[in-house]
């Protein structure tokens, strides 16, 4: 009795021990999969002059970092109203989407493209609430022009920069605009375009960040075209 005892006692704790390892599994399935999530993470500190800082995770090891926004003293195209009413009222803090540009927008490209622009949805009431209040659809991040963009909308060369300046009328208008540099845009491009298969993939936060946390990465990364030139 005692060997048919023992089977049906081995067989009677088979299930848990299948439910066990299958929990197991699936707890490992999860942090494995939180570890290689796609994220961007953009801390706004409600400055004008160091408005916020940028970070990248594609997983893997594969990291993006100190693309650092530009304030007041930036050269060209920036929406230094917008910057100032963060400074004021503070941070729309939440999660958000990349989104396409609308068809309102008559933009050249449907997707985010190189010297275009990287629009984000919010998708938390905060942030939707926020936003709204200052007659914007999300935030969008973008350079100091929208060069060849705006070359794609003429055949004149002397028309370009009026087509530039346009494009970023139509984006203020319905997009609170973060400004990078040129030279971080191209970058910053190049390894979302690598590393993207889906707009979806990506998830993207908002925070507030602390002035001095932001200042000691981005004041020795100003970028000048000359001393005691504009920023770029």
């Amino acid at each position: 009795m005692k060997p048919l005892e023992s089977r049906s006692c081995k067989q009677k704790h088979e299930p848990m021990v299948f439910m066990t390892r299958t929990i197991v599994f699936l707890f490992v399935l999860l942090l494995s999969i939180k570890a290689f999530a796609f994220e961007i993470v953009i801390k706004l500190t409600g400055h004008e002059e160091f408005p916020g800082l940028i970070s990248v995770d594609a997983g893997a090891g594969k990291k993006f970092d100190r693309l650092c926004l530009l304030g007041q003293e930036a050269y060209g195209s920036i929406d230094l109203n917008f910057i100032m009413a963060l400074a004021k009222q503070g941070v729309p803090q939440g999660n958000y989407k990349i989104s396409s540009a609308f068809p309102e927008e008559q933009w050249p490209t449907s997707s985010f493209s190189a010297n275009g622009a990287l629009r984000l949805l919010p998708q938390t009431k905060f942030a939707q609430k926020f936003l709204r209040k200052l007659g914007k659809k999300g935030l969008a991040l973008h350079a100091k022009d929208f060069y060849p963009l705006a070359g794609k909308m003429t055949t004149n060369p002397k028309m370009v920069q009026f087509f530039s300046d346009q494009l970023f009328e139509r984006l203020a208008k319905r997009w609170g605009t973060l400004r990078i540099s040129n030279w971080d845009m191209g970058r910053f491009h190049d390894f979302y375009r690598r590393n993207t298969k889906s707009d979806k993939q990506w998830e993207v936060q908002v925070q507030g960040s602390i002035l001095e946390q932001v200042k000691n990465i981005c004041a020795p990364l100003k970028v000048q075209r000359k001393p005691d030139g504009p920023l770029e």
